[in-house]
């Protein structure tokens, strides 16, 4: 019952939504960086 209510967030300032905004900045960021240093390596 938990899922179903709607309207109640997390709070931003709270220490899960820090972690949870920590978490999206760093997949948001650091995913594409780490695809571009560490891509696939042409043979020639």
């Amino acid at each position: 019952m938990f899922l179903l209510q709607s309207g109640n967030g997390v709070d931003i300032l709270s220490s899960q939504g820090i972690f949870i905004l920590f978490i999206g900045i760093s997949f948001t960021i650091g995913l594409p960086v780490v695809m571009i240093k560490y891509g696939r390596k042409d043979s020639n």
